[in-house]
């Protein structure tokens, strides 16, 4: 094996693979020496796949972390890993160095750009808030958040005893240059802002959720807690743009725009936290209030985007500001005489048993979830009920569905920006039989070959993502599992098309020692 074949993410994703017992040293070195055999370049995108054929990791779901933190490590760091699999190979043969080379600074813990980037500078110094009065804080946080939303990004963080950073295009950036926070200056900025009704309830419960609105067009969704250092805060940037359903990134808009059409059933919008749900659900609204006559009641925590009524009534509550709970405002809202109801996250039985009915009885119910998939959506409403209700639940969900819409964000090919991957199950018949017959571990399947009518899976978004050039290989090569699309990935890298992946599987070179 030579040493110039092991790349940085080769050497950082072999240590990590054998750290976590995934990987032995003796499988790494002969996966390596058999891909040189190959006379093919030694890539970490190749040593996985040769790693995941020849079944040589009995956890091959884990890998995909090992690839991540790999290529993060290997960015970030200048040197190898302090403790490289690979290291008597180093001292074997170590590389030369100039003679008057600077020695290289230790790695710090937080990993950093070496060259901060221009949108970096320039920020409000926060650290002056110390000694502040409380509205000279809050004008000082005022102008940091405008920053924020004049830079780009969808999340600001101001903690005690941190440097304070924020989230731009799904990737975090420290902002070095502020240096740590002191405890004073937190609790100043991030008090600043609270009435004395929500101060009051923060000192009662030490964390604090609540909607910023320095003016109705510049709001954020905010969070205020307090921790071993001090209070800290997290404020999300919310877009005044609505976007129409069009501009979401959804394959086939058109599908979209008929869920909303529907004069009852349940819509669920699901994905992690920062997937895009207010989003969607904002241009949903939107879209019914520009196209129905209707009123749509919406219960939210806290209030993110302002509704203006168009050819709609539009009543917007907030938790704890106009009501208690979910599931207080939704049994209220029963008798609003509302055609929709818009829930901004189903929590907890009660309120997943209330949109249910709700949704039986004549209203649109469209409700947000944090889930990964649409299968997993549907389990977690299903296992939320007792085991003697599973059959009722079923058959009552098989009914009411018309959609989940599951969706992700991720940085683009450029990492300038982000697009949105989404996975869509529409209430077929066919789906509401899994659902009512607890079949749902059949539903992706169902999605897969339902693409013609609008149906598609996470796995697919990723792959038409990369076909149409808005993201990279090695960006989309780990999330893909079918082998049939990661070939055509693989001959579209080649330049040679997905015309060509048959010939190129068929002329791939001969097998060495079973691997290839």
């Amino acid at each position: 094996m030579k040493k110039e074949s092991i790349s940085k993410e080769i050497e950082w994703f072999c240590t990590q693979a054998v750290t976590e017992g995934l990987l032995t040293r003796e499988s790494c070195v002969m996966v390596i020496e058999a891909i040189e055999e190959n006379n093919l370049a030694v890539e970490l995108n190749i040593f996985v796949q040769v790693v995941k054929d020849n079944q040589l990791c009995k956890q091959p779901d884990k890998l995909d972390a090992c690839i991540q933190k790999a290529r993060e490590m290997a960015k970030f760091f200048p040197g190898p890993p302090a403790n490289s699999v690979f290291a008597d190979l180093a001292d074997a043969a170590p590389a030369p160095q100039p003679a008057a080379a600077p020695a290289s600074p230790a790695p710090s813990a937080v990993p950093r750009n070496v060259a901060s980037p221009d949108w970096t500078q320039g920020w409000p110094r926060l650290a002056d808030a110390e000694g502040m009065s409380r509205d000279s804080a809050r004008e000082l946080l005022n102008a940091f958040l405008h920053k924020a939303r004049e830079v780009g990004c969808s999340d600001v963080h101001i903690s005690a005893g941190a440097v304070p950073f924020v989230r731009r295009y799904k990737f975090l950036q420290l902002l070095t240059e502020q240096g740590v926070i002191s405890a004073k200056a937190a609790e100043n900025l991030n008090l600043s802002a609270l009435n004395e009704e929500r101060l009051t309830r923060f000192e009662k419960n030490h964390d604090l959720d609540y909607g910023y609105n320095i003016s109705e067009s510049d709001r954020y969704r905010t969070n205020v807690e307090l921790h071993r250092l001090g209070i800290s805060g997290s404020y999300r940037v919310i877009d005044t743009h609505i976007k129409r359903i069009d501009e979401l990134g959804f394959p086939d808009p058109s599908i979209i725009e008929k869920l909303t059409s529907y004069n009852q059933g349940l819509i669920l919008v699901a994905g992690p936290a920062g997937s895009g749900k207010s989003t969607t659900l904002a241009a949903m609204v939107d879209h019914i209030n520009r196209t129905r006559r209707d009123h749509i009641v919406t219960v939210e925590d806290p209030i993110e985007v302002v509704f203006h009524p168009n050819k709609c009534n539009i009543t917007q509550r907030e938790l704890g500001t106009h009501t208690r709970s979910f599931a207080n405002a939704l049994r209220a809202s029963l008798r609003e005489d509302p055609d929709i109801i818009v829930i901004g996250e189903m929590r907890d039985l009660e309120t997943v048993e209330m949109a249910v009915h709700a949704s039986e009885t004549g209203h649109l119910v469209i409700g947000t979830l944090h889930t990964n998939s649409a299968p997993e959506t549907m389990n977690r409403i299903l296992d939320m009920f007792p085991v003697n209700q599973q059959s009722q639940i079923r058959a009552m969900v098989s009914e009411s569905l018309k959609a989940v819409l599951c969706q992700q964000l991720v940085s683009n090919k450029e990492e300038n920006g982000v697009v949105m991957v989404p996975e869509i199950l529409l209430g077929t018949l066919a789906v509401s039989n899994l659902i009512r017959e607890g079949k749902t571990f059949q539903l992706e399947s169902t999605m897969q070959t339902s693409k013609n009518i609008g149906m598609i899976t996470m796995e697919q978004s990723h792959f038409d993502l990369y076909m149409a050039g808005k993201r990279s290989y090695a960006q989309t090569e780990p999330l893909i599992r079918n082998r049939d699309l990661l070939r055509q990935m693989q001959a579209n890298e080649a330049g040679l098309g997905q015309s060509a992946a048959a010939d190129s599987a068929a002329a791939a070179p001969k097998k060495k020692r079973g691997w290839f």
